[in-house]
């Protein structure tokens, strides 16, 4: 809780709140890349669970906080609720940047497959 006494002052708490909120909007979409890189053939499904947990997480995240706040943690409760949850939250992303994997790139097929060798192509009637 190194931070703390920095974030007295009006000036100081505001730039550590912004330091805060650059964080939290540089590491979703690393994180919703890394689960889609992993989603094999429903990438799409992924990226709204991802999105739907985040917001679950800022609702509970709140909710803790504000019941910490209430709590005989007084004014520290919020801040070691985002401790905590930031801990937690770093856990998986460690883990799934540990694992390599190639990447793969699900697209639809927009013009007709070649033929094979030796084989023709079935020429298109005019009718």
């Amino acid at each position: 809780m190194l931070l703390i006494p920095l974030s007295t002052g009006p000036v100081t708490a505001v730039a550590l709140v912004f330091l805060m909120a650059l964080a939290g909007f540089t590491v979703n979409p690393v994180v919703t890349a890394l689960a889609v890189r992993f989603a094999g053939d429903a990438p799409t499904l992924t990226s709204v669970l991802t999105t739907s947990a985040y917001n679950t997480g800022i609702a509970a995240g709140s909710a803790l906080a504000g019941t910490a706040l209430d709590s005989s943690l007084g004014l520290t409760g919020p801040a070691l609720v985002g401790a905590l949850s930031a801990t937690l939250t770093l856990l998986p992303l460690i883990a799934l940047t540990g694992t390599r994997r190639p990447a793969r790139i699900v697209t639809q097929r927009t013009t007709p497959a070649p033929a094979p060798d030796g084989a023709t192509a079935p020429v298109p009637s005019r009718h």
